[in-house]
């Protein structure tokens, strides 16, 4: 399940208003800043406080460790605290890969926008142009139901249950559940209303894309992504975790249940989540390929724009893959998308005010409802404190 952003918007908030206390995040004239300036490290009094900041939240929190990587028109910075593995207390190191999850949508997204650019497919094609004609008859629907609606989320069709594909790969870590398990549960369960009518987040409708990107495209999904998203971005840490093991250093998506038994879901197959969560990155990587969406490297700046319209339906908040929110306190904009995979979350964010991108991983965020709480009271407790001086 990938749905927790008030978890991490909170560490969001936290760390943006910290950055704008020091004076850290700089308005830029342009949108495009330049490419030499962002390499270099921050003023070490910024960096200072910055890592003292996250060492105190990972302390304050409970959380085992978190990764973090921001990119100011002047500077870049990545970095770590806690550990990387609650059971072996492997600290956490900048550079580690973790899985992304729902920011995966987001390169979905992009490889449909470039074939709507290659002429190869439009978004208000129907499915059923490009969908097998038996896949079809089972998506109610399936005949009105446009690409468009796939990505925005208002195709009314269901979404699975990840959490039971979840328990049944940990009761048998070496089977892999396929993608078409997930996509059955979904069309079983649907629809919901008719197309366009409301919105919903349904994890169904992006492997959906996958199928359709695999006709239009002429080659599969994955192989597209590769060749026309990570190749030209240059996110070379980023790839499609297609095996039960993460290569390399990385995070330990892991938390312990209410009997207080560690459950390790790092290294379980996510297959069943092709093209909605089934990538592994760095936060380097990530904020290389947002940045590189945002300049036009990718795709064209209209094909972002129409990214960037929030539907009717979500409240304005989710367009294409991608989603704009105001968060306030501190009144900051932020764009990108964010990704939960049980033991793990990611926000990935972009700071149209100052031309800043923000991406960060916090591990063992799938615990019990009360732990939960107790991180959200401990964090508002600390937004508190560094807004208003004090923790009432």
């Amino acid at each position: 399940m990938k749905r927790t952003p008030r978890i991490g918007i909170a560490v969001a908030i936290l760390l943006l208003a910290c950055l704008a206390a020091a004076g850290c995040l700089q308005a830029s004239s342009s949108a495009s800043a330049d490419a030499a300036a962002r390499t270099h490290a921050p003023p070490a009094k910024n960096a200072t406080e910055l890592q003292r900041l996250i060492e105190n939240e990972v302390n304050a929190t409970g959380v085992p460790g978190l990764q973090i990587g921001i990119s100011t028109p002047q500077w870049t910075w990545n970095s770590a605290a806690g550990n990387a593995s609650e059971a072996t207390g492997e600290p956490a190191t900048p550079g580690m890969r973790f899985l992304i999850a729902s920011v995966s949508k987001t390169f979905a997204s992009v490889a449909v926008q470039k074939l709507a650019e290659e002429g190869r497919l439009s978004l208000n094609d129907t499915i059923d142009r490009w969908l097998p004609a038996d896949l079809v008859e089972r998506v109610p629907n399936g005949h009105r139901i446009t690409v468009r609606q796939l990505l925005d989320h208002t195709s009314g069709i269901a979404d699975y249950d990840e959490s039971a594909i979840n328990q049944q790969e940990i009761q048998y870590p070496d089977t892999p559940v396929p993608y078409q398990a997930g996509l059955e549960v979904g069309l079983a369960a649907s629809p919901l209303y008719p197309p366009g009518a409301n919105y919903t987040y349904s994890n169904v409708n992006y492997i959906l894309l996958t199928l359709i990107v695999d006709k239009s495209a002429g080659v599969p999904y994955e192989d597209y992504v590769t060749r026309a998203i990570l190749v030209p971005a240059g996110l070379n840490e980023t790839f499609f975790q297609q095996t039960n093991h993460i290569p390399g250093p990385h995070m330990k998506a892991a938390f312990r249940d209410e009997n207080g038994t560690l459950r390790d879901f790092t290294d379980l197959y996510v297959q069943f989540d092709r093209g909605a969560g089934d990538l592994v990155s760095t936060t380097a990587d990530l904020n290389r390929f947002h940045r590189a969406l945002r300049e036009g490297k990718l795709i064209s700046s209209a094909s972002l724009a129409a990214m960037e319209n929030g539907t009717p339906q979500s409240g304005g908040r989710y367009g294409l893959g991608y989603g704009t929110e105001r968060i306030t306190p501190p009144g900051v904009t932020v764009q990108g998308h964010t990704g939960g995979y049980p033991g793990s979350f990611t926000c990935w964010y972009y700071l149209p005010e100052t031309d800043t991108y923000v991406t960060f991983n916090l591990n063992n965020l799938r615990a019990s409802p009360p732990v939960e709480e107790k991180i959200i009271a401990i964090r508002a407790a600390v937004l508190a404190y560094l807004k208003y001086g004090s923790a009432g």
